[in-house]
């Protein structure tokens, strides 16, 4: 979970789980899990500022969007990796 930490990675995951992220650069501290399949992936994000947001969807990469400044975002999405759900992270522009 450590490779998560500054927003670029994939994460295979089979159960819900918190994975810490550096909120002083992504301006949320982790990302919560909270369902994932091959099908569908849920999680919530609380921003360093208070305040949270919930995000379900199926698979795709930077199908939620977070964002994290005026031009850049964190991208979050779900893949498969050995036929096992993985959640994608990756810096991108704002929606």
């Amino acid at each position: 979970m450590k490779d998560c930490y500054d927003g670029d990675c994939v994460l295979v995951l089979t159960k819900p789980t918190t994975v810490p992220l550096d909120g002083k650069k992504l301006g949320y501290p982790s990302i919560r899990v909270t369902a994932i399949s091959t099908e569908k992936l849920t999680f919530t994000v609380r921003g360093s500022e208070g305040g949270s947001t919930t995000m379900s969807f199926g698979p795709g990469i930077g199908n939620g969007k977070l964002g994290i400044s005026a031009t850049s975002a964190l991208e979050v999405g779900l893949t498969t990796v050995d036929g096992k759900p993985a959640l994608v992270l990756q810096l991108g522009p704002a929606a």
